[in-house]
């Protein structure tokens, strides 16, 4: 077998469009390089762990197969998140999640760096918390991060 360089991740979920009998595919797919062998199963758990987010979030989608969509809510007030100035970027994840992570703080964000694998549950968790504060996922191989913007968008 040859040196593995793209890898493409595909996920779906099927959910039944509210009480009629028609029924709605969701599907995300992901291509990405990867430069050397020892990488695949970190990459192919990062794009799984935030394809998972992004399906469980999908039209109310529920997080497990089998389990009923949550109904409709009345409107909530949500609160804007915090800018993270205003709280230590460790105070935003939950003590299980804490201790996977490291943070390095930088002039205009903070780094998140996971100390071991994360695994697609851990990973969509700490994408879902991330992207709140108006952060993201930068994939780069062994320095892939979380990073959040210390100041909030204007």
């Amino acid at each position: 077998m040859g040196k593995i360089t793209e890898l493409t991740v595909t996920k779906g979920r099927t959910l039944r469009a509210g009480d009629r009998e028609e029924w709605l595919r969701i599907e995300y797919s992901i291509k990405t390089l990867v430069d050397d062998d020892s990488e695949i199963q970190v990459a192919k758990a990062n794009i799984e762990g935030l394809i998972d987010g992004w399906l469980s979030g999908a039209l109310g989608a529920p997080a497990s197969p089998g389990a009923k969509p949550e109904q409709p809510r009345k409107a909530e007030r949500k609160e804007p998140a915090k800018p993270i100035e205003a709280l230590k970027p460790a105070d935003l994840f939950p003590e299980d999640l804490k201790g996977l992570l490291s943070f390095e703080d930088q002039a205009e964000w903070t780094l998140i760096k996971p100390r071991q694998f994360l695994g697609s549950e851990n990973f969509a968790r700490i994408i879902d918390i991330v992207k709140k504060h108006n952060g993201e996922y930068v994939s780069s191989g062994k320095q892939s991060h979380f990073r959040i913007p210390k100041k909030a968008k204007t």
